[in-house]
């Protein structure tokens, strides 16, 4: 039963009560608290004694990124339309652009380079050939009618000759100049050019090569089952040296051009169905920096260094994957570029391209990809990553290919066509759910910022999906800072309790193409807080009988709660209730007692709650 304490220098520990001697009082403080942080040296930004920091300024990591200690995955966004590419840079994604209308009646099929000004395209739902002139933004009349629907296309150069080649999986149509056309009864699902050959390989799982164009050579037959999905393309082997490889949903096989054959890799998958005549819409694969990077069904993508013999899971499905259903679906495509891989995904919202940078994804832009039509090249000297939508138009974005610095390098940015471009940092949570911290001030330093580019900032608590009615948005230049619980009052800084925070921005511009808000850092100045306990000191008078029991009675009850395996309950007041009875480990401190059989004297002990 709970105690109480109805008399003045009275206590009660473990259901006894005890007088109080010395100055009759308990001296109570607050035992649940951390060390002191100690600072040595020069100080940096968590050098406050008394709260932490924790600053996002590097999303070069990539998204997919649920929660964070703040020790670990500050690099990394749980989800983001923004360009985090360039460290300490978080902008608006890059402009994408539109071709003329070429005003043919279904999508684009494949497309590819030939020379320096041109793309030719297979429209009309890949049937006919058509070129867009990119300097002057205009499309020819028809040049050849294909055979059949054309699937894959390539540029490459036989002979001291380039030519271009659409495969239509009945045969093969090429040019060297695009005015005259041959199309080859050969059949070819796919191209690759390797060792100053081109090689085909048809829905059968054939093999063959050219020397002088228009001139075939069966080689290899992989055997797998007609109509399986076969992508070829050139990687390294184990010693380094490029080989054929073709991808398959079964895995991945090389070819051993000495004999003729392929060997599977390492690099196997369960099966899984082709969804179209060929599956080209279901297999894709890339090498890039080195390494042989494969689909393997919805958003996973493995890379596999041929050499080290290791393979390792890459794609958009690590961590939390994408935080929204509707952008996930299947990886149809990967097309290197110099500084990222970039994967088209054919979503159930919409089809999207996502660029791999090494380490991790970033947003690139939303749109219809169809068919395979996607294409990098440097034509008129700009290079860009080309892909088709469900019309008879072309959608063009800029490539980096070096050291960009948004601060000085001219961009073109998004010019409000795409969705909001927002950016959820993870959960925050300090390691330790269990318990609560409290926010205090949120600091943003950015750059670029003016009345038409803006930054909105908000914030969720405890794992809800739903962020808070306070917010603040940045119109200028500089550091940001707004306390909570109310954001966007200053005057308001009692704090936000939380188990787990996470930020979201949302950048947006109305200046023009070359206007982005740009931020630099986002953080969060906190604290933690654990549950409170108290600790109580205080001398017990057992010099004379009380409550019924002698001094020795009382000593004896008193070593008996001092040597408790449990807690005792202890209490010094009443006050109608059990707030201020505390389940405490009693430590004595200090005895001083008379000797022979009375063990009277005072005792100080020291009771901590836990």
């Amino acid at each position: 039963m709970a105690q109480r304490v109805r008399q003045r220098r009275e206590v009660s520990i473990n259901s006894v009560r005890f007088p109080l001697g010395g100055d009759g009082r308990v001296h109570q403080s607050v035992s649940s608290q951390y060390p002191q942080k100690q600072v040595f040296g020069d100080v940096d930004q968590d050098s406050n004694p008394n709260t932490s920091i924790v600053v996002w300024e590097d999303w070069r990591a990539g998204v997919g990124l649920y929660s964070t200690d703040g020790k670990e995955g500050l690099q990394r966004s749980y989800f983001s339309r923004a360009d985090g590419r360039n460290k300490n840079h978080l902008t608006l994604p890059p402009l994408f652009t539109n071709s003329a209308d070429a005003s043919v009646a279904g999508y684009i099929g494949p497309i590819t380079q030939l020379g320096t000004t041109k793309l030719y395209a297979a429209l009309g739902n890949g049937t006919d050939a058509y070129s867009w002139t990119v300097g002057s933004n205009t499309w020819s009349s028809k040049l050849h009618d294909f055979p059949a629907e054309a699937r894959e296309a390539i540029r490459f150069f036989l002979g001291g000759t380039e030519y271009i080649a659409f495969a239509t999986t009945h045969g093969y149509t090429y040019t060297s100049d695009g005015i005259s056309w041959t199309d080859n009864g050969t059949n070819a699902s796919d191209f690759a050019f390797w060792d100053n050959r081109l090689w085909g390989i048809d829905f059968t799982g054939q093999l063959w090569f050219s020397v002088t164009i228009g001139t075939e050579v069966n080689d290899a037959r992989l055997d797998l089952p007609t109509s399986t999905a076969f992508f070829l393309f050139v990687g390294p082997d184990a010693e380094g040296r490029d080989i054929l490889y073709v991808a398959t949903p079964f895995g991945l096989y090389a070819h051993d051009a000495a004999n003729s054959k392929f060997i599977r890799t390492k690099v196997v998958f369960p099966q899984r169905d082709s969804t179209d005549e060929i599956g080209k819409d279901t297999i894709g694969a890339a090498t890039w920096n080195g390494d042989i990077y494969i689909t393997a069904g919805g958003m996973s993508i493995f890379r596999y260094d041929p050499v080290t013999g290791s393979i390792r899971p890459v794609g958009l499905d690590l961590d939390a994957g994408l935080s929204i259903s509707g952008l996930r679906g299947d990886i149809v495509a990967l097309v290197p570029a110099t500084t990222e891989l970039i994967a088209v995904v054919n979503a159930t919202d919409a089809d999207l391209t996502w660029g791999y940078n090494g380490v991790g994804w970033h947003y690139y832009f939303r749109g219809a990809a169809i068919k395979g039509a996607h294409y990098v090249g440097d034509i008129g000297g700009n290079y860009r990553f080309y892909w088709t939508t469900g019309s008879s138009v072309i959608r063009y974005a800029a490539l980096q290919s070096g050291m960009v610095n948004p601060d000085i390098d001219t961009i073109s940015y998004d010019d409000g066509t795409e969705d909001a471009i927002t950016h959820e940092t993870p959960w925050f949570n300090a390691g330790q759910n269990e318990i609560d911290k409290l926010a205090i001030r949120v600091r943003i330093d950015c750059t670029g910022m003016s009345a038409n580019e803006t930054v909105k900032v908000e914030f969720a608590l405890d794992y809800s999906a739903s962020y808070q009615a306070s917010t603040f948005t940045v119109t200028a230049d500089g550091v940001t800072t707004n306390t909570f619980p109310t954001i966007a009052d200053n005057n308001s800084e009692a704090g936000s309790s939380f188990r787990a925070i996470r930020f979201r921005l949302t950048l947006s511009q109305s200046t023009g193409t070359t206007s982005t808000p740009n931020v630099k850092s986002l953080s969060l100045e906190w604290r933690r807080k654990i549950p409170t306990r108290y600790r109580g000191s205080m001398v017990i008078d057992h010099t004379r009988r009380y409550g019924g029991r002698s001094a020795k009675e009382l000593k004896a009850a008193l070593i008996t709660a001092v040597e408790l395996s449990t807690m005792a309950e202890v209490t010094w007041v009443d006050d109608g209730g059990d707030t201020q009875n505390y389940f405490c480990d009693v430590s004595l401190e200090e005895d001083s007692g008379e000797s022979g059989r009375k063990e009277t004297g005072m005792t100080k002990i020291t009771v901590v709650e836990n």
